[in-house]
């Protein structure tokens, strides 16, 4: 029996991987909490009976479903959005809105098509309660700062609307809206215009439709949209989004995308995708406004939230800066002093590691095998480069290297 084997679908995640993956979620979190976000921790389990009315029928179709020990129908969490208005409904009183939620944990869904994980990592934060454009942008700007700050810097905001799409299908047919819709949300262009060539509907819906998958690239695009529909209304929004964010410094990082689809049903306005680098780079998170589902649990008002994969962007992200750079070999020194010295050099600011070794040559060589740039002997305080071999008293080292 393999001891090591996990169930099909699942991870374990460690090395410079899990370093990264802790780097992007501590810069995130103090991010987002620097701007009111408070941390949330969601329950594994979901009871169906509460997140099934609310979930989009795609989401359903991959719920991983369970009965627990007090024999209560649950399933493992797909959504973290949906437990962060469970919880606003329950805990919170209309005057105590918005909340601002930031969270980092683990998604569990049926894999489909040719994935094979059920488990993901999430990041994310929603803004729940909250009328005015200026919570999205707020919400908007903070995400494409983060990526800034890992060191994605050409990713991408795709933005659309569902509003514009809404209102184009509003005069067709149900079961046609449906088919193209779909079409949209799966990327299949070939379908979409089928049904349109094949389907009746009214001309002025057609011509928006038709029109609809060209209507990406630049803000320019909102201008024609408007021209379409014969009213800047129902983009007003999205415009102002857009204006601010590249009034931020992000207009070469937005395209604007109005055949953007989601779950149309779940959501009710802005609509995003991020991509890692460019339109054609790797997605790696989205989301969205969704009055919808807040309206669902009873409350009023604006709600946006987004989810990244925490593992695909810290893959992309920079490697965690000077991890492990030092090791410092103390076992000539009782534990409290060497623990004493330590702490003051890694309160430079460093990375490192203890070494407890009595062997000295072995101290020195797994620093060198666990690509430290350093080795220190507290005892005698001593510092060696480990690539060249160059030794130097530890106050001149911490004067000369680590003094502005």
């Amino acid at each position: 029996m393999n001891i090591n084997r996990l169930p099909r679908g699942c991870t374990n995640v460690g090395g410079p991987l899990a370093a990264s993956m802790d780097k992007c979620r501590t810069n995130f979190m103090e991010l987002f909490s620097s701007f009111g976000y408070r941390p949330f921790w969601p329950s594994a389990l979901q009871l169906l009976e509460s997140a099934w009315p609310h979930l989009p029928e795609g989401y359903r179709q991959r719920l991983i479903a369970l009965t627990t020990p007090y024999g209560e129908p649950s399933c493992l969490r797909a959504d973290i959005t949906l437990a962060a208005v469970a919880f606003l409904a329950s805990h919170y009183a209309p005057e105590q809105q918005p909340l601002r939620l930031c969270y980092a944990d683990r998604i569990f869904k049926r894999a489909e098509k040719h994935e094979n994980r059920i488990e993901n990592f999430q990041i994310g934060a929603e803004l729940l309660g909250w009328e005015g454009e200026g919570a999205d942008i707020e919400i908007l700007w903070l995400l494409l700062r983060w990526l800034d700050e890992i060191g994605l810097d050409k990713s991408i905001l795709v933005i659309g609307d569902v509003t514009f799409l809404n209102y184009a299908l509003a005069h067709v047919g149900t079961a046609i809206a449906e088919r193209l819709s779909r079409s949209l949300l799966e990327g299949n262009l070939s379908e979409y215009r089928n049904v349109l060539s094949t389907s009746d509907i009214p001309e002025y819906s057609r011509n928006i439709l038709e029109h609809l998958p060209d209507l990406k690239g630049t803000k320019n695009v909102l201008e024609q949209a408007s021209a379409l529909l014969g009213s800047s209304q129902y983009l007003m929004p999205l415009r102002n989004i857009v204006k601010a964010l590249s009034d931020l410094g992000y207009e070469k990082r937005i395209f604007v995308d109005l055949s953007l689809a989601r779950e149309l049903s779940y959501y009710s306005g802005p609509v995003f995708r991020i991509y890692a680098s460019g339109t054609s780079g790797q997605e790696i998170g989205g989301g969205g406004r969704y009055d919808g589902l807040l309206n669902s649990y009873g409350l009023d008002g604006q709600a946006i939230g987004f989810a990244i994969d925490l593992e695909e962007a810290a893959t992309l992200a920079l490697p965690p800066s000077g991890s492990h750079r030092v090791m410092m070999w103390c076992s000539t020194l009782p534990p409290e002093q060497a623990l004493r010295r330590a702490g003051t050099i890694l309160s430079l600011g460093l990375n490192g590691e203890m070494s407890w070794n009595k062997n000295r040559n072995q101290s020195y060589e797994s620093a060198s095998s666990r690509n430290c740039e350093w080795w220190i002997d507290l005892g005698r305080e001593t510092v060696t480069q480990i690539e060249c071999g160059k030794v130097m008293p530890l106050s001149q080292w911490m004067r000369e290297e680590y003094t502005c």
